[in-house]
């Protein structure tokens, strides 16, 4: 389904993406392998654009994408429009993490990349928010694992969406001004529970740079 969808930043279309990416990972074999997703309404279409990103974390210096872009009738529900970003992520993941099971071992979870997704969730659930960020790095190394999360083996791909998750200001009909945070309580525990590293708003950026960027021309 996916095999053959992906192309490169320059337009050229990848035959084969799993072979695509054990070429980069023989290279690379530190990298870290994360999908992402967002979407923009034009006019009468609601077009999609999924990215896999390549991205060391040793060196995190840039990082590689893949991509496509699905163009589909408008879905006029914000909700229902979410549900799809999700959706994408979660089939592209279960794709590459059953090509990938058996040949691929996750070398990037070092004890301190652990400490950064530990200190991801916390802020997620509005912890550490008065840390300013020339501090967080220090704050992050002297947090303490549990037994299981320096052992938990995770699956193979990592998540970003752009999915906010705080509600924001609520407005005078009680809607919340981050309209994706619905999504965000609905589909990233979701994610989660299949023992996935989910990165939301601000950290998602195979969501939130990636494939928004590939949604502006």
């Amino acid at each position: 389904m996916y095999k053959n969808r992906f192309k490169r930043f320059g337009g050229e279309y990848i035959p084969d993406i799993i072979e695509y990416l054990k070429e980069y990972i023989k290279n690379e074999p530190n990298a870290t392998i994360s999908v992402g997703c967002d979407s923009i309404q034009k006019r009468k279409r609601t077009i999609y654009a999924c990215t896999i990103m390549l991205y060391n974390t040793d060196i995190r210096n840039g990082a590689h994408v893949v991509f496509f872009r699905e163009n589909i009738e408008k879905i006029r529900d914000n909700f229902e429009r979410l549900h799809k970003e999700a959706q994408f992520c979660h089939d592209i993941a279960e794709f590459l993490d059953k090509e990938f099971e058996g040949y691929f071992k996750r070398k990037d979870l070092t004890e301190l990349e652990r400490k950064r997704y530990k200190f991801h969730l916390m802020k997620c659930n509005g912890e550490y928010d008065y840390i300013p960020a020339h501090q967080e790095e220090t704050f992050i190394k002297n947090i303490n694992l549990t037994e299981f999360e320096k052992v938990n083996p995770y699956r193979l791909v990592d998540i970003h969406v752009d999915f906010n998750p705080f509600e924001g200001t609520i407005n005078e009909r009680g809607i919340s001004k981050n309209k994706s945070n619905m999504a965000y309580r609905a589909y990233v525990p979701w994610l989660r529970g299949m023992n996935y590293r989910v990165y939301a708003k601000p950290l998602a950026w195979g969501a939130t740079s990636a494939a928004d960027l590939l949604l502006q021309d």
